[in-house]
């Protein structure tokens, strides 16, 4: 006979393991955070992340680069935090924090709720701390970390509305919410596309999935999605789909390096250091399983079944790695381009119950993720590897503050006195960003871009139309043959040239790179259109 005592003690102890779980979640979430924090700390602004704060200096709906999702995130983080590198980093900060909380809901519902729901939010928090992409990707300022954030809070959402019953409230409800955050994916960055890319391919593909298109659901979720990315075509419409064109170039225009074969194992190989060997390995083979399974089920399969939920995520996830298996039959693909792939795959990999996932390669990917993963950081705050300074990515944020030194007191020299209006310039966008960022009154800097590709630098007022005769310019070129060359075609335009100070670019006493700043007095003959490129309207 048992005891009631013991009978009553049970719901308790399962209320207590439950909160413990969900403690553990928490803690790995928040773990994250502060790793994120510590490495943005740790590592200055690197151009890139300069160049988009530039562009939250002047909100457009649409860049050069980039649609304006980066630049409303940073702007952002600078209205809490100011022009600082903490105000460049709040907002992402804040997306990667909401990109975390995502995945952990999504995954704990794709899993089904109660005790394996929690299991699989574990798993989720676990691979988003672990994973290269999903913690060294999120802190940095880029349109990766509002394309994360968007992308898994549509995943969240479609999934919901895929499990609900066909033209139900609830799918309709989902849908809505899929589509505010798809469009707030397709603001944040161009592939964001590939994400209903694929979710239409699954849904031509699986009988049960085509149902949904009688749904007035997904419908609406596009009608919303593309509503919130007009602004964006509006601006590209009025600026001669200068972003577009600039893009679908830069994915498919044919590049000399490399072969195709060898375009495409860099590319596999790009990812496998992305999400680390192993779990990349664990990743593809969920992704696997979830499409295997779901086709093998799809004539007996109901919409709202789990294999056809997963297959759904399955879809979107190698619908990325196929597109760009086809642009780097053309030229190189960056590693983070492919992206898209990892919200999906992540979500199966996290409530996969295959036993292989689930036991000892699981913890050994886990243990060589962490591993990289504390290189990384270690690398962060000393340079340990055996990396030249010029080969090290870190390297590339440091030694702007000892440039901005030199070039404010070259705004200084007596040699400009008796000019009109001081002005500071570059010759690329990465270093007029830094520059502007560093120098004291982070005043307007021009990028010149004589010897460098077209940016949104030619889109806003350049040199070409500030400078007036009388002013004066202070650049920094590149210190060697073509940067002195480029120096005196400016020259060019001015009554008198001074060659400035060379500047080494260092970090911890290796040098990064050099540059060379120019003096120029009394404007008199400066273009009113960029020499090398054509103007962009």
């Amino acid at each position: 006979m048992s005891n009631p005592a013991d009978s009553a003690t049970i719901p308790v102890s399962r209320s207590r393991e439950a909160t413990t779980r969900w403690l553990l979640i928490a803690a790995w979430i928040v773990g994250a955070a502060l790793l994120r924090a510590l490495l943005s700390a740790l590592v200055p602004l690197l151009p890139d992340e300069t160049y988009y704060w530039e562009w939250s200096r002047r909100l457009e709906s649409g860049y050069f680069d980039h649609p304006p999702g980066i630049a409303l995130l940073i702007r952002v983080g600078v209205g809490l935090l100011g022009d600082t590198q903490a105000g460049v980093r709040a907002g992402p900060a804040i997306a990667a924090l909401i990109t975390h909380l995502a995945a952990v809901l999504c995954a704990w519902q794709l899993a089904g709720r109660g005790e394996a729901g929690a299991s699989a939010a574990r798993r989720a928090a676990m691979l988003m701390t672990v994973l290269p992409i999903a913690t060294l990707g999120l802190v940095l300022a880029t349109p990766d970390a509002a394309l994360f954030a968007t992308a898994m809070l549509a995943l969240l959402a479609v999934e919901r509305a895929l499990a609900a019953p066909l033209r139900s409230l609830a799918s309709f409800g989902w849908w809505v919410l899929a589509g505010f955050a798809l469009g707030g994916a397709f603001v944040a960055k161009y592939t964001a596309v590939l994400l209903p890319m694929g979710l239409v391919i699954a849904c031509v593909v699986h009988p049960a999935l085509r149902k949904r298109f009688l749904d007035a659901g997904p419908w609406v979720a596009s009608a919303i999605a593309l509503a919130l990315f007009a602004p964006v075509v509006a601006w590209n419409m009025f600026n001669n789909w200068v972003s577009f064109r600039f893009q679908l170039g830069h994915g498919f225009n044919a590049a000399t390096r490399g072969n195709p074969l060898s375009r495409e194992l860099e590319m596999l190989g790009g990812q496998a250091g992305l999400a680390s060997p192993i779990l990349f390995g664990l990743l593809a083979m969920v992704v696997f399983v979830a499409l295997r399974d779901g086709w093998r089920d799809r004539h007996a399969a109901s919409p709202t079944d789990l294999s056809v939920r997963r297959f759904a995520l399955a879809v979107v996830a190698v619908a990325p790695l196929g597109f760009f298996a086809i642009s780097a039959w053309r030229r190189p693909v960056e590693a983070n381009w492919p992206a898209m792939i990892y919200p999906g795959a992540m979500m199966l990999l996290a409530t996969s119950t295959w036993p292989v996932v689930r036991r000892v390669w699981w913890r050994r990917g886990l243990w060589v993720a962490g591993f990289l993963l504390a290189v990384v950081t270690v690398q962060a705050a000393m340079p340990v590897l055996p990396l030249k300074p010029r080969q090290d990515p870190i390297a590339r944020a440091h030694g702007w503050t000892t440039l901005a030194e030199a070039v404010q007191a070259a705004r200084q020299d007596v040699f400009l006195d008796g000019t009109v209006d001081r002005w500071v310039a570059a010759d690329r966008y990465q270093d007029a960003s830094e520059l502007a960022f560093h120098l004291p009154d982070q005043p307007t800097v021009f990028s010149l871009n004589l010897g460098g590709r077209t940016n949104h630098y030619d889109v806003w007022p350049n040199a070409w139309q500030k400078v007036r005769p009388g002013d004066g310019l202070v650049v920094a070129f590149d210190a060697d043959a073509k940067g002195d060359s480029l120096a005196r075609v400016v020259g060019g335009w001015f009554k008198e040239t001074k060659q400035g100070a060379f500047v080494s670019l260092q970090r911890q006493g290796g040098e990064v790179t050099t540059r060379r700043l120019w003096l120029y007095r009394i404007a008199r003959d400066v273009p009113r259109a960029s020499p090398t490129h054509a103007s962009v309207p």
